[in-house]
């Protein structure tokens, strides 16, 4: 583990992602761990997976069993917007200290969450050891750039099939962000699709892992 870079053996075996044009499924966050879990459903003979959404907030999973999260009221890191269960069992609970079993689960996702840790190589712990397979999402170093938050804590970079994450601190980015604006950006369709466009063809917006 180096100094100031952790990693975490996430081994990458993302599906082949639909190019443009720009269906609305290429707007939808959940596109890639749902084409995730309907790769280990088809290998799995007995039922479908069994699958934890970590740190579901306002935008649960829609394909999760069970749900946890660490707040009940609206937190600023997740833009003060309500928890959402959808009448599915909800867990309260730290993502670094999950109550559930050894590989309690066939599938579990965790989006737009590493960023927000104290200490992502614990998260990443607890992901491999509550379940056999996983998705993790997260924004780039140039999501960051753009649309930076307080409330984010790390950049994460994908090399050679691993995590490397650095400290916002640390001069991971410079120190001048254009968040104000590309928030307001985001609000209209067309750029909306344009972001989504980019993302698909250059990878510049969103980190995938899957395991």
């Amino acid at each position: 583990m180096r100094r100031r870079e952790r990693t975490a053996d996430f081994q990458s075996q993302n599906p082949t992602p639909n190019r443009i044009p720009v269906r609305k499924s290429e707007l939808d966050r959940f596109k890639f761990g749902t084409q995730k879990l309907h790769e280990i459903a088809s290998l799995k003979k007995d039922g479908s997976p069994y699958c934890l959404d970590i740190a579901c907030g306002a935008k649960p999973f829609p394909k999760a069993n069970v749900l946890c999260d660490l707040h009940v009221e609206p937190v600023p890191d997740r833009n003060m917007k309500k928890l959402v269960t959808e009448g599915k069992p909800f867990v309260l609970c730290s993502c670094c200290f999950l109550p559930f079993k050894d590989k309690a689960f066939d599938f579990v996702t965790s989006y737009y969450l590493i960023e927000h840790v104290a200490d992502p190589w614990v998260l990443f712990k607890e992901i491999k050891r509550v379940s056999k397979h996983g998705y993790v999402q997260c924004p780039t170093w140039f999501n960051e750039f753009l649309y930076g938050e307080d409330v984010h804590y790390w950049t994460i970079q994908k090399r050679d099939n691993q995590l490397y994450v650095k400290p916002l601190n640390k001069g991971a980015i410079p120190p001048f962000r254009f968040g104000f604006i590309f928030h307001k950006l985001y609000k209209h369709s067309t750029w909306q699709i344009l972001h989504a466009i980019l993302d698909e063809k250059f990878h510049l917006f969103t980190v995938k892992y899957d395991f």
